[in-house]
């Protein structure tokens, strides 16, 4: 029997023992073309490589005289040669089977992320002490703002104040404010940023905060550039999301049942409805498109086009789109998809972002899909370990938050569209805050 009969016999027991990757609800998504990696054989020296489904076999020929490079084949699911990774353009649907535990070192995040009283931004290092956690972590134009929860009195009915710091390279980090902040957004080119401050001593009939201050302030000086109050039944609007292109910030009620999303135009002073949609998951770098979400449980999010206001593809009831889920082009989405076998789903509303109070579809193990934002059609899929958060790091590489052992550690793993992942952050015990790992301390 030849190598490769060999490798072929190797090859399609493996395949009959690898469970099948969970598919995905949306219709849009199941009548997408499909172009799937295939199934090869390539010799290096005197040794056989074949490239199945994201895996790599490797059967060496005890004669070779010479070593093939591995970091040229295909997408790698582990292994302490891989070495660095180069984000590519996808040349199809490429599926990872991901072990976690088994993939090589690489190189720390390049977003910033909070470890030992410290956040780190490649080289440069911003003092903060012990944060609780920080529910936002960005740069900005004039270095980096953070959004600082409070520790949780557990039983409390009034839970302490959000703290959202701004740090410029060349200076301490300074309190842009204070308060119940729940979100914040930031302009395309980095320079502004917004968010609101909800006042709770008054309430609305839908028990929203009775008064609501919204703020833009410049990144580079940290001055507010405008400001809007909002009161009385208006009191609950406010809770930021970002900025569209055109300079309009998108605005959530504050209360858990969806009241509907608005614009803010500063320059005009004015705050008007905006779709018919409940409350926005997630809305991408340059304001473009968004993941709207109607507000039921059983109602499916969309994405839309920011412009036209018109929905360009539902998702599945299962598939969760977090905060950063957009890829910095705009072309990508990086989605969790529920396991069929896992409990019926809540909604992930602005007051529970992340599904940590187990509502959510963040809250359940699921497969992580990055899929084209227009087409839906998949690019990449992890099939393995149990994945949380997603961040995208700025040349298109992905950061997504492994969870292990009953979600007790965690690591954050770094792959490319291209399938070639790697260990950014190793496991480590994780910190039970609800938010990425990359930002509440290690």
């Amino acid at each position: 029997m030849t190598i490769e009969d060999q490798l072929r016999d190797a090859l399609d027991d493996y395949t009959a023992r690898v469970r099948p990757r969970a598919g995905l609800a949306d219709e849009v998504l199941r009548q997408a073309k499909r172009r799937r990696t295939v199934t090869g054989l390539a010799t290096a020296g005197g040794t056989a490589v074949a490239v199945a489904a994201g895996t790599l076999f490797v059967v060496a020929d005890p004669l070779a005289t010479d070593s093939p490079d591995l970091g040229s084949v295909g997408p790698a699911a582990g292994g302490e040669d891989a070495g660095e990774t180069t984000p590519q353009e996808p040349a199809g649907e490429v599926t990872v089977p991901l072990d976690p535990g088994a993939l090589p070192a690489g190189t720390v995040p390049a977003v910033p992320y909070y470890d030992g009283g410290v956040v780190h931004v490649g080289d440069w290092e911003v003092p903060f002490g012990d944060v609780y956690a920080f529910r936002v972590l960005t740069e900005v134009a004039g270095g980096l703002v953070g959004l600082a929860d409070p520790v949780p009195v557990e039983g409390a009915e009034e839970q302490g104040d959000h703290v959202l710091w701004l740090a410029a390279r060349d200076g301490e980090p300074m309190e842009l404010g204070s308060g119940q902040i729940y979100d914040i957004g930031v302009s395309a080119d980095g320079t502004q940023v917004a968010w609101a401050e909800h006042d709770w001593s008054t309430e609305t009939e839908d028990a929203g905060p009775g008064r609501t201050v919204v703020y833009v302030a410049d990144t580079r000086t940290g001055a507010v550039l405008h400001e809007l109050e909002q009161t009385g039944a208006d009191g609950p609007v406010g809770t930021v999301k970002g900025f569209l292109a055109d300079g309009r910030v998108v605005l959530d009620s504050a209360t858990n049942a969806p009241g509907g999303i608005h614009l803010w135009d500063p320059a005009a002073g004015t705050v008007t409805p905006w779709t018919d949609f409940g409350f926005v998951n997630a809305l991408a770098p340059g304001g473009d498109v968004a993941v709207l979400h109607p507000g039921g449980v059983e109602d499916r999010p969309a994405v839309v086009d920011t412009v036209t206001g018109e929905a360009v593809r539902e998702l599945g009831v299962r598939e969760h789109a977090g905060r950063d889920a957009f890829s910095p082009d705009g072309r990508h989405l990086a989605l969790i998809v529920a396991n069929p076998d896992t409990p019926e789903l809540g909604v992930v509303t602005p007051s529970d972002p992340t599904g940590a109070d187990g509502g959510g579809a963040a809250a359940l193990p699921g497969t992580l899909v990055v899929s084209d934002v227009h087409t839906g059609e998949p690019v990449l899929t992890l099939d393995g370990g149990d994945p949380g958060s997603v961040v995208w790091e700025p040349d298109g590489s992905l950061l997504v938050e492994m969870w292990a052992d009953n979600r007790t550690r965690a690591s954050v793993v770094r792959c490319d569209l291209a399938g070639q992942c790697e260990a950014a952050l190793p496991e480590d015990e994780a910190r039970d805050t609800g938010y990425p790992l990359l930002y509440t301390g290690r």
